[in-house]
């Protein structure tokens, strides 16, 4: 699993990753012909690539593999062309989703895996249009064997185990209102998640995500912001029983479409010798 972070500044996109990576690794079939998985977890896992054009960058969360290969490395290899015109934005991501969808469905088709096994994957895409200083986030969530693509217009975004973090901005878990929300009935009729949520989005009262203005927000402090929160889901995964599924250093990623559009890369990790501590 992952801590993703998102935030949206009028010019510029930061994303900010854990480096915990855990796989679900296909290890053979039963006799009843039931795929086998087993969990790999690595420490030092890179969840964060910009485009080879240099116009898009992208976060992963859930299955870190689309098919036979990481979701990083397809993103590094693509060249995710963006139109001009901004109407036809949303298709072009599209069909890149679909692209990404196809490859793999092939893969787990030719393996014989049912759908309802295939390892779900989150991606949030970052782009800088052409005729604009504002950039667009886009989320594709493939977890069916063709994707859901849907812009994403909130400023502070995370996805993959957040509880921690979205607690901090919202001011209550996630969980425990699902819980509430069930638990909440009037005779026979359960009120109902959805009237839980719309209470809470009417209360008179400010949430902390509803205070900070990001739109104005210096780049650096940007960076701070979506730092703390991705430390902040790992410390209180650290501190929590159970297996922590989020972990090590935190790289940061940064899109930027003013005053020039460029991608600036701020990794929390560096790869070195094990033993002599050496840079390599």
């Amino acid at each position: 699993m992952t801590i993703a972070v998102s935030i949206i500044t009028n010019s510029a996109v930061v994303f900010a990753a854990d480096s915990k990576l855990t796989t679900r690794g296909l290890v053979g079939f039963d006799n009843a012909g039931k795929p086998q998985f087993l969990n790999q977890t690595y420490d030092n896992a890179t969840k964060i690539a910009r485009s080879s054009l240099g116009n898009a960058m992208g976060v992963v969360a859930g299955g870190g593999a689309i098919g036979p290969t990481s979701v990083t490395d397809y993103i590094a290899a693509s060249s995710i062309p963006l139109p001009e015109k901004p109407e036809e934005h949303a298709g072009q991501i599209q069909k890149f989703a679909e692209t990404m969808a196809k490859l793999r469905a092939d893969y787990w088709k030719g393996l014989n895996v049912p759908l309802e096994e295939w390892p779900a994957t989150a991606v949030m895409l970052a782009t800088a249009p052409f005729n604009s200083t504002t950039p667009r986030v886009w989320h594709l969530l493939f977890a069916a064997e063709y994707p859901k693509v849907q812009e994403i217009e909130t400023r502070i975004y995370l996805e993959g185990s957040y509880d921690g973090a979205y607690s901090l901005l919202y001011g209550y878990r996630s969980d425990v209102m699902d819980a509430l929300a069930a638990d909440l009935k009037v005779g026979e009729t359960a009120v109902g998640e959805e009237a839980v949520y719309k209470s809470l989005n009417g209360a008179k009262v400010l949430r902390p995500i509803d205070k900070i203005a990001t739109r104005v927000m210096p780049v650096q402090d940007a960076i701070d912001l979506a730092v703390f929160l991705a430390t902040t889901q790992v410390q209180m995964e650290r501190f929590l029983p159970g297996d922590a599924v989020c972990g090590g250093p935190i790289d940061v990623m940064v899109l930027k479409t003013a005053p020039k559009q460029e991608i600036l890369w701020l990794p929390g990790k560096e790869v070195r010798h094990p033993i002599t501590g050496k840079l390599l």
